[in-house]
């Protein structure tokens, strides 16, 4: 069994090797009664204790070590590159080396999106709701349509929740795992036929429900606008700035929620971000040569 983003500790949500060395070995002895520090040695190739040290932090790791570590958690390619730069990461001494990995990182977290069908994509994208209810059920763990209906900011009928959390199981999206549910990547890429009518109908839900949001208390939520002139032909690397930014959000989200503990208040939020032009299409403001 791997531990995959699918199946087990989802490698692209840390940012501490050592922290995930911990939670891949807890996670295994819990799914598989044969797995011990001596077992992953063998299938790593390293000493018997090597596991062990490392996560009690009297063991470093080198580049050719991270690899073996990947290759006896079962990892993937993709995920024994990130595991490697995460090294480079915690064990980087100097500021300038620390910022340029974890400038790498971030980029690799933000690229490790779960691709999905378009035929998921139009269960997952349709409702507004579909998505949080699959939030929901994971931080209170629970499939209760009556607790999930008390949270949800607008009111959905108790058959309608229902039908959407089996839907949700279905789909494989949710699943109950050593009793507690559980969810795919939260993380995931639409195919590239959403990217038009889904899409806009999903803003357009989201938007009516931000104008409803402005009324919540100021430190329930956070609305900021700015207005300003710039080239159009600039407007590509103004959306290039603003994906830049989402990707640093991406980021502290995944690892702030992989340091989160019981104790912890969870609640779900929405970010969106718009910048459109307040001009109509084609419209240009020019003098005229000969005006008076």
């Amino acid at each position: 069994m791997n531990a995959t983003v699918s199946e087990g500790v989802d490698i692209f949500g840390y940012l501490d090797y050592r922290a995930y060395c911990r939670d891949f070995y807890q996670w295994k002895k819990k799914t598989e009664d044969a797995f011990s520090f001596r077992a992953f040695a063998k299938k790593a190739d390293v000493a018997s204790s090597y596991l062990k040290h490392v996560i009690d932090g009297t063991r470093n790791l080198s580049s050719e070590m991270s690899i073996k570590f990947g290759h006896g958690m079962g990892l993937s390619a993709k995920e024994i590159d990130y595991f490697e730069n995460l090294v480079r990461f915690n064990q980087a001494v100097s500021l300038e080396e620390k910022t340029l990995q974890f400038d790498r990182l971030r980029r690799k977290r933000a690229r490790a999106l779960k691709p999905i069908g378009l035929t998921e994509a139009i269960s997952l994208l349709s409702h507004w709701y579909v998505l949080a209810i699959k939030e929901l059920v994971v931080n209170f763990n629970t499939d209760d349509p009556k607790v999930i209906q008390r949270v949800l900011r607008k009111r959905l009928s108790e058959a309608l929740i229902q039908k959407t959390i089996e839907d949700l199981q279905k789909m494989e999206w949710l699943f109950q795992k050593d009793g507690r549910w559980m969810s795919q990547a939260s993380q995931i890429q639409f195919p590239d036929e959403v990217k038009s009518y889904l899409i806009r109908s999903y803003h357009r839900q989201m938007l009516d429900l931000a104008a409803g949001a402005l009324d919540d208390e100021l430190d329930e939520r956070e609305y900021g606008a700015m207005m300003f002139t710039l080239p159009k032909a600039q407007l590509p690397a103004l959306k290039e700035r603003i994906k830049e930014l989402e990707k640093d959000i991406i980021s502290f989200v995944q690892d702030v929620g992989s340091r989160a503990n019981d104790d912890d208040e969870l609640k779900v939020y929405h970010l969106g971000i718009q910048c459109f032009s307040l001009q109509k299409s084609g419209s240009l403001v020019k003098e005229s040569s000969d005006a008076n």
